[in-house]
């Protein structure tokens, strides 16, 4: 957390940075930020961050201020399109504007949107235990192939409340560090479904259940 340190004083050396992290560092973040020398400081939190809400952002932006301005945007999943959009905002910036942009892996940005950020990672600290998770990623490798579906069938059922795509990213990134480390069979062949599903649920109308599913069937090999 001490390489945020550097957003405790105005001005910044770059006007848009990138934080990699899948940890919550927004309170710590508030703590460090010059709240007083902001005008304003915008938070928003998406699960899929789209092109109308790079369409709203560049209008806040647009908006004359006395004191600097400050966008934190964190989202998980973000398409191509999207990311094209941001980054014509993010390359005709209004005087005195920053963004801070917080995402759980730069791999997911394309080359042009990452050139335009000073990007920061953060290291995880990842809890495959987590019971406040959908799916407990130890619980999930240890169960039959049956009963994974039955648990994916719940848990993406539209009658209630269906996982979002921000917590299958996190089971995805917690599965992979757990695979990684572990010494499992058909280790390459697993982390290289778990990229491939990384990579889809980026895409638009990606389907929670279809990406579970698929990862469920790979982990009988183990």
């Amino acid at each position: 957390m001490k390489k945020l340190a550097i957003f405790s004083q105005l001005p910044y050396s770059h006007h848009a940075y990138g934080i990699e992290s899948s940890q919550n560092i927004i309170d710590y973040l508030n703590k460090v930020l010059p709240q007083k020398e902001f005008s304003y400081v915008v938070h928003k939190k998406y699960d899929t961050f789209k092109i109308d809400d790079a369409r709203t952002i560049k209008s806040l932006q647009s908006e004359k201020t006395d004191k600097a301005s400050l966008f934190i945007l964190e989202f998980t999943i973000i398409n191509s399109e999207a990311q094209n959009a941001l980054l014509k905002v993010l390359e005709e910036p209004v005087a005195d504007t920053y963004f801070i942009l917080v995402f759980p892996n730069t791999k997911n940005l394309l080359p042009t949107l990452q050139s335009r950020l000073e990007i920061i990672a953060i290291q995880n600290s990842i809890d495959t235990k987590n019971e406040d998770t959908p799916i407990v990623v130890s619980d999930f490798m240890k169960m039959s192939l049956s009963d994974r579906f039955n648990l994916i069938k719940d848990i993406t059922d539209k009658k209630k409340e269906p996982i979002s795509k921000s917590d299958t990213m996190v089971f995805l990134n917690n599965l992979e560090f757990t695979v990684y480390n572990a010494d499992l069979p058909h280790k390459k062949n697993i982390l290289e479904s778990i990229f491939n599903a990384r990579d889809y649920l980026n895409r638009k109308g990606a389907s929670n259940k279809m990406i579970l599913d698929m990862i469920a069937i790979e982990l009988e090999n183990i």
